[in-house]
């Protein structure tokens, strides 16, 4: 397992949000919403070809146009974009993608799967998802994700393959006042799964239990 590359999409320095939003109630302006609402140290960089700016931060048109280096990429764009936009991600030196888009294996298009792979494998890039609800990280004030809270401080982290038992939980652990320090949602599997994460997380700091 290379460290670096896990530690690029679990506690990324800087995040890309392909597909952002202008537009309240789309995936795409919950993440910019929830990045910036969690206190997201990093530079955040919203790409949408369509918008000068999303809540107050510039937008680019395209991955390829951001000044920056980029640790994450958040892909919430439709399926028939992503290995487009993963191509971009790879040129671009990207090491992590988050692929919250859905439309894979989960409804029988796993050569579109095996595509986003082939693209992450070309350059050395590691995928969360696809089809997922994202990845929320206390210790790095990060909600990645279109869950609505950030978890409390705690030193527990949740994996789960299904996002519906993320939102839950992540709505009962906040109202609750129960700390978790990471939730995970980890949809298909592709690329990483609760192995590579478990294997991580034994490495980190903030992470004394593991729930699967």
């Amino acid at each position: 397992m290379n460290t670096d590359i896990m530690n690029s999409v679990f506690k990324p320095k800087s995040i890309a949000v392909v597909g952002a939003s202008a537009t309240p109630g789309k995936i795409g302006y919950s993440v910019m919403e929830n990045l910036q609402k969690s206190g997201y140290k990093g530079p955040v960089y919203p790409i949408n070809p369509s918008a000068d700016d999303i809540l107050g931060v510039k937008c680019f048109a395209s991955i390829s146009d951001v000044p920056g280096a980029i640790d994450a990429a958040v892909l919430c764009v439709p399926v028939k974009f992503i290995s487009g936009v993963a191509e971009e991600c790879g040129k671009k030196g990207v090491k992590g993608l988050i692929v919250i888009t859905s439309g894979f294996s989960e409804v029988g298009r796993k050569d579109l799967e095996d595509d986003l792979i082939a693209i992450a494998r070309k350059y050395n890039m590691r995928v969360l998802g696809p089809n997922i609800v994202g990845t929320l990280s206390n210790s790095d004030n990060m909600n990645a994700s279109f869950a609505p809270f950030l978890p409390l401080d705690g030193k527990a982290t949740l994996i789960t393959q299904s996002g519906a038992l993320l939102i839950a939980m992540d709505a009962a652990s906040y109202s609750r006042r129960v700390g978790f320090d990471k939730l995970i949602s980890i949809g298909n599997m592709s690329d990483i799964d609760f192995a590579d994460i478990i294997e991580w997380l034994n490495q980190d700091e903030n992470t004394s239990c593991v729930s699967l």
